[in-house]
C-alpha cells in the first residue's frame, strides 16, 4: 500500500549514498522509496546492509526493478545509485528497455558531469561517452541551475561532493574581472570513496593521518570550472587540491582568491550576500565553518573574509548530504513540483 504521493525507486541500493537517501526518505512527507534494487544483494532486507535503518523500513532488496513500481503514485523518479563507470550504461540502458516517459532519472555518480568529450576522455576513461544522454542531461546543482531546467530534465546529473562545496564558495566570483588567481584546497571524509574496501581507505592507512591525492588532476576540477562557465575569469591561474581527512563525513574547503585591489575584494564580499540572499540551503557565517554544523543536513556553510587584496572562502558540507543524497532530495522536490527544503529542514546533530 502506498503510503505517500510520490515514489522513487533505487538502482544500486546497497551503498552510502543509497543508505542516507533511504536515511532521509524515511521523515520525508512526500516521497518514499518503493524499490530498492541490488544484484549482489537481492532478496536480503535492505537493514542486512543499511543497519542503522532497522525498525524504520521493512523494503528488500530486488534484482531488477520490480513490475509497476511506480503504480499508485502521481510522480515517480528512478535514482541511480550505481558506480561510477557503471552509471552512463545503466541509464542507457533503463531508457532502452521502455522506462516510462515521465520517469525522470537522478544519476549520484560523476559518469555524466563532464559535458566536453575531451575532458570526458581525460578523467573518465573507463565510461562510454554516452553523447546522447550526456548532452540532455542536466546539471542538477538548484542554487545555481534553474528549477525550470531540472524539473524539464529527462536526467539529472548529481554534483560531486567536493564540486558542490567548491561551486557554491566560487560562484560568486564570477563576472569580477579584478580576481587574478584561485587555489582551491579541499578536505573530505573517507566515505566519499564508497562502500567497496580499499586499501588507501584502510583504517590503519587513514587514522590520525590527511594526504593530499590527485593533485592537480582530480576530475572534479573540470567539473567546477564548467559549472562556474566563462564568467569565471581565472581559469588559467586555478589550482585545486583535494585532501583525506581521517573521518568519515564531512568536505571542509579553503579557496585562497587574489584580486588586483582592494575595491575588487570588497565587490565579491557584496556579491556573496548578493547571490544566496534566497538561497535556503546556503548559510553565510559570521565566524568559520565546522563540519558538526553541517553533518546529515542539506546546508552548506560558507564564510568569507577580505584582507586588501585578499580573500579567504571557507566551505562546509556533508558529502553524503548536500554532496550527495539530500542534494539528490532537492532535485526530486522540484521535479515533484513540491518546495526544496520539503523533508531537508533537519539541523546537524552537533556534536557529532
Amino acid at each position: 500500500m502506498r503510503k505517500k504521493k510520490f515514489g522513487i525507486a533505487i538502482v544500486g541500493g546497497s551503498g552510502y549514498g543509497a543508505g542516507e537517501l533511504l536515511r532521509l526518505l524515511t521523515n520525508h512527507p512526500e516521497i518514499e522509496a518503493a524499490c530498492v534494487v541490488s544484484k549482489s544483494h537481492a532478496g536480503k532486507s535492505v537493514t542486512s546492509v543499511h543497519t542503522h535503518l532497522e525498525g524504520v523500513t521493512d523494503l528488500k532488496f530486488s534484482e531488477s526493478l520490480t513490475p509497476n513500481w511506480e503504480t499508485g503514485y502521481s510522480g515517480a523518479a528512478v535514482v541511480c545509485g550505481v558506480p561510477t563507470g557503471h552509471a552512463a550504461n545503466t541509464i542507457s540502458e533503463l531508457i532502452k528497455n521502455g522506462l516510462a516517459n515521465g520517469i525522470k532519472i537522478i544519476d549520484l555518480s560523476g559518469d555524466l558531469r563532464l559535458r566536453d568529450a575531451t575532458l570526458h576522455q581525460k578523467h573518465y576513461a573507463e565510461v562510454p561517452y554516452s553523447e546522447e544522454v550526456r548532452l540532455s542531461a542536466v546539471y542538477g546543482l538548484p542554487e545555481l541551475v534553474s528549477a525550470d531546467e531540472i524539473s524539464k530534465a529527462r536526467v539529472i546529473t548529481n554534483p560531486g561532493c567536493l564540486a558542490t562545496a567548491a561551486i557554491l564558495a566560487l560562484a560568486p566570483l564570477r563576472g569580477i574581472k579584478g580576481v587574478t588567481s584561485v587555489s582551491v584546497d579541499a578536505k573530505t571524509g573517507t566515505s566519499g570513496a564508497g562502500r567497496e574496501p580499499q586499501a588507501a581507505m584502510h583504517h590503519p592507512s587513514r587514522a590520525l593521518d590527511c594526504t593530499a591525492y590527485k593533485v592537480l588532476e582530480h576530475r572534479h576540477e573540470p567539473e567546477i570550472l564548467q559549472a562556474l562557465g566563462d564568467e569565471f575569469y581565472p581559469r588559467d591561474s586555478f589550482m585545486f587540491v583535494p585532501h583525506l581527512l581521517p573521518l568519515s563525513r564531512g568536505c571542509l574547503i579553503s579557496c585562497y582568491i587574489t584580486c588586483q585591489d582592494d575595491t575588487s575584494a570588497a565587490a565579491a564580499v557584496k556579491k556573496y550576500k548578493s547571490l544566496y540572499s534566497t538561497a535556503k540551503f546556503v548559510r553565510l557565517r559570521d565566524r568559520p565553518v565546522r563540519l558538526v554544523d553541517i553533518v546529515g543536513t542539506n546546508f552548506c556553510d560558507l564564510h568569507v573574509v577580505a584582507r586588501g587584496k585578499q580573500l579567504v572562502v571557507t566551505s562546509a558540507l556533508d558529502n553524503l548530504g548536500k554532496g550527495m543524497a539530500s542534494q539528490c532530495i532537492q532535485n526530486l522536490n522540484i521535479i515533484f513540483g513540491l518546495t526544496q527544503e520539503t523533508g531537508l529542514m533537519a539541523p546537524a546533530l552537533g556534536p557529532v
